[in-house]
């Protein structure tokens, strides 16, 4: 027999496996040759090279036994996936579509709905909602009774936060961001009241003019945009636009910034809240127990709110939360002003306006030059507290010309 030339690698020991590398060709016989005495059998595999590498049996059919394993594992966890995914998709609700139409890869469409359900904007969104409990059910059905479009009650959110104490740094003022020049003839302003503040009110006003708006424009992201610039800065860029829509306007950069993004932030808003659960966002719902339940009475004369709130029985702070357009905390004297009080307060209220002498502030004085508190308190026979009482003011305060006082007549 002739001997035949082997090229023997020295022996390897990798985490007590014995690896030996042989030449290709190699017999099992001298693959025995190879294998010490008393040795397990050794698995024989070939690698890309023609080498020939030699593992122990058992050591083999260990590791196929771990890689079958990890590869039954791998398949149970992909089923567990594909099953949950089809389960969710079956508890899926459909999506529904807003009733304002809207581009849906429209750039900044895209970047607000990126925005707005980042873990972030989900915090965000949640925290506005719950702080703007108290006015959502009233903002809800007033759009509803209005038959205005439900996206428009979200208005308030990309207006304010649901804030009715918001003052812009242009000057717009209250839940709904109302202008001076723009207020009219939807809210009063004077003196003693600026209704800009009152939220109740102050939706009212908005949805009008929101309303006018779409009777002007018959388009309702054109509506809702010169609610932000005004109607005549909208009407001037539509001039100049080939195509008399706002995502035109947009797109040829016609509208400033503001208005730009105005519109899309309120779309996506509406189409997150209204498709929370196909987003898999938890949002609070429309809390009816959350809104303020009250009556009206109407007043003769002038009351200082504050003085009321002090009696408990009355509703407390509660009276000056529902009455938010009195700044000064002293009703309009000389009109018949309707006042807010909590429900079922009304014969407290009465009585203690009655009771207390704080009800009735029937006359006005308009301050001329050279008067001082105590010289009106003298023409009018009352205290220079009480003058200061009912005007909120400091007995050291200044007074200005022109600027009218109210003086109380007790009764």
């Amino acid at each position: 027999m002739t001997p035949v030339s082997l090229c023997v690698c020295k022996p390897l020991l990798f985490f007590g496996l014995i690896t030996t590398a042989v030449p290709a060709g190699a017999t099992n016989e001298h693959i025995d040759l190879l294998r010490p005495e008393g040795s397990q059998p050794m698995v024989m595999s070939i690698t890309a090279d023609d080498t020939i590498h030699l593992t122990s049996l058992e050591q083999t059919m260990a590791a196929e036994q771990l890689l079958q394993a990890e590869q039954e594992a791998q398949q149970t966890a992909a089923q567990t996936v594909q099953a949950e995914t089809q389960e969710s998709a079956r508890q899926k609700p459909p999506y529904r579509e807003l009733s304002i139409p809207y581009p849906k890869d429209d750039p900044l469409i895209q970047k607000y709905k990126e925005e707005y359900l980042s873990a972030y904007g989900q915090r965000w969104l949640k925290e506005v909602l719950e702080a703007g409990a108290p006015y959502r059910a009233y903002i809800h059905d007033q759009v509803k009774k209005m038959g205005l479009p439900p996206e428009l009650q979200y208005l308030p959110i990309v207006e304010s936060n649901y804030k009715n104490t918001a003052v812009s740094k242009s000057g717009a003022t209250g839940m709904w961001q109302f202008m001076e020049n723009s207020m009219h003839p939807f809210l009063d302003k004077n003196e003693w009241i600026d209704e800009r503040y009152d939220p109740w009110k102050s939706t009212d006003a908005a949805l009008r003019k929101l309303k006018d708006n779409y009777t002007m424009f018959e388009d309702w992201p054109l509506a809702i945009a010169a609610y932000n610039c005004g109607a005549g800065a909208l009407s001037r860029a539509l001039e100049d636009a080939e195509t008399k829509t706002f995502w035109y306007l947009s797109e040829h950069n016609l509208i400033k910034n503001e208005s730009m993004n105005y519109v899309p932030k309120l779309l996506v808003i509406a189409d997150i809240i209204t498709n929370s659960e196909w987003y898999g966002v938890e949002l609070p719902d429309i809390d009816e127990s959350a809104a303020p339940d009250f009556e009206e009475i109407v007043l003769n004369g002038s009351v200082n709110l504050h003085l009321l709130a002090a009696h408990e029985e009355t509703g407390g702070s509660e009276i000056l939360f529902l009455n938010p357009a009195v700044r000064s905390g002293i009703t309009p004297p000389g009109s018949a002003y309707r006042l807010r009080i909590p429900q079922g307060t009304r014969t407290a209220v009465e009585t203690t306006l009655k009771e207390q002498n704080i009800s009735i502030y029937n006359d006005v004085y308009t301050v001329q030059k050279g008067d001082t508190l105590w010289g009106i308190s003298r023409r009018y026979g009352v205290t220079v507290s009480d003058l200061c009482m009912a005007n909120n003011l400091t007995e050291t305060g200044i007074l200005s010309i022109g600027h009218t006082i109210v003086v109380p007549i007790i009764n």
